[in-house]
């Protein structure tokens, strides 16, 4: 009977967890997501150059702003390939932060880089048959 009774308590007070407020408070981050997809098809035999690079600064109050900002490169050439991509973000605002609390930045920067040598575009491939 004692088992029961504590099994009953305990469910009582789990399934009010979700009903008493957090004693931390909630802030919610700015974020800056800039994806970089670069693709290179050359005919050069020398592997393509390829960079991304991503800066952000924020505004110590930042709160709940976003920048989502994709980038896309395709360079085709005979010779060599060089593809550079750098952005420059600023986040701002947020006069609902009233909490005090400085936010952080969350940056998300994934950079894919493709380097395809196609004997199409070398000049010198078919005379490599001749």
């Amino acid at each position: 009977m004692k088992l029961s009774t504590h099994l009953l308590g305990l469910f009582s007070l789990t399934a009010l967890l979700p009903l008493m407020p957090s004693l931390t408070p909630s802030v919610n981050a700015c974020a800056v997501v800039a994806p970089s997809v670069q693709v290179a098809i050359r005919g050069s035999e020398e592997e393509a150059q390829q960079e991304s690079q991503v800066n952000a600064t924020h505004d110590d109050n930042c709160f709940n702003n976003n920048i989502v900002s994709p980038n896309v490169q395709i360079g085709e050439s005979t010779g060599e390939v060089r593809q550079s991509y750098t952005g420059d973000f600023h986040v701002g605002g947020g006069n609902l932060n009233n909490t005090g609390l400085t936010t952080p930045i969350t940056v998300v920067d994934p950079h894919i880089g493709v380097d395809v040598y196609s004997p199409a575009h070398d000049p010198e491939f078919i005379n490599n048959f001749q």
